[in-house]
């Protein structure tokens, strides 16, 4: 077909005539959905918000911190009460002491960490016992053929300890080592984790920018970077769902339309996604979803999600689509 296919326009006329039981219709639905499902955003090649990653001047000072406080001037000299007063000095330390060893804060905290509020000296106390054991040695999985998950360096040098933790923060840590890391850690992996979201808030940027370019008037939820309240906008839409992300909304200030987000960068993650998304209740609101990743324009799910909200759904490349859609449905 053309290169210029309208192809999200082509979906919604399609799901609009599709008789189930047509196993033309059901191929042309493929067709159409792959193409109009097609997006350019690939999370292996792109890094978003990359200026908020601690930088290694704040790690160093996140380790004189806890060096400062130190019964010897060592890693290994740290006490509970030390890491503590570090941790209230310095916000870094705790995470860069687990990071030291090996363990992602997100993992400490929640295995020793507070429910809620700050950690307390039990906390801290647990958590030190535990990264000692590691660095020590005494942690032993018991599951054959695996060992306790550390610092690739203590890994290679069972017996180093602390010293060797030492040794590397303050002598430097050779470049192979670096390249090491990367190799079992997977480049940005940690902090790819940290702003898996941020494909959704991209592509909410792209509407809103738009949709007030156009005077469209509208609400933007807090989790793809607005200021909504989830609960306001379920309110607002009717429609029953936390992952409501934009409402539009008409001169007599109800709800016009609705549009969520999502991204997948793989299959297995369209999958995932795509089954939460059936499960948003259809109602008289017309709604819409931007996908972003490559995962989407492959999976039968994503047929079922154009069958389901009437065709209705756009990528990063048919925000503009969207919005026309929007107008014309508005109006």
């Amino acid at each position: 077909m053309a290169a210029n296919t309208h192809w999200t326009r082509l979906l919604r006329a399609l799901v609009e005539v599709m008789d189930d039981g047509n196993d033309v219709h059901l191929r042309a639905l493929r067709r159409v959905t792959r193409e109009a499902a097609r997006s350019d955003v690939d999370t292996a090649r792109v890094i978003f918000d990359a200026d908020s990653r601690p930088k290694p001047k704040q790690f160093a000072q996140a380790l004189t911190e806890l060096t400062s406080r130190s019964t010897d001037g060592t890693l290994g000299g740290l006490e509970p009460n030390a890491v503590l007063r570090a941790h209230y000095a310095n916000p870094l330390a705790l995470e860069a002491l687990c990071l030291a060893v090996g363990v992602p804060f997100s993992d400490a905290t929640e295995w020793f960490g507070p429910t809620s509020g700050a950690w307390t000296i039990d906390h801290v106390t647990k958590l030190l016992a535990h990264l000692d054991d590691l660095v020590q040695g005494r942690v032993e999985s018991l599951i054959p053929g695996s060992q306790a998950a550390r610092a690739v360096e203590l890994i290679d040098n069972p017996s180093g300890g602390w010293a060797l933790l030492d040794e590397l923060r303050t002598a430097g840590a050779p470049y192979e080592l670096l390249l090491e890391q990367r190799y079992v850690g997977g480049v940005w992996l940690l902090h790819k984790n940290k702003t898996s979201s941020f494909p959704n808030i991209a592509a909410a940027n792209l509407l809103c920018t738009l949709l007030a370019q156009r005077g469209v008037d509208f609400r933007r939820a807090s989790s793809v970077g607005g200021e909504a309240r989830q609960r306001d906008l379920q309110e607002l839409s009717g429609i029953l769902d936390k992952r409501i992300g934009v409402v539009v909304v008409g001169g007599d200030g109800t709800a016009t339309f609705a549009v969520t987000f999502s991204a997948a960068r793989d299959g297995g993650t369209a999958r995932a996604n795509g089954d939460g998304l059936l499960q948003i209740p259809v109602t008289a609101l017309p709604f819409a979803i931007v996908l972003t990743g490559l995962g989407w324009a492959q999976r039968p799910e994503t047929d079922r999600l154009a069958r389901r909200y009437a065709g209705r759904l756009f990528t990063e490349r048919s925000v503009e689509d969207l919005v026309d859609c929007i107008e014309s449905t508005s109006a």
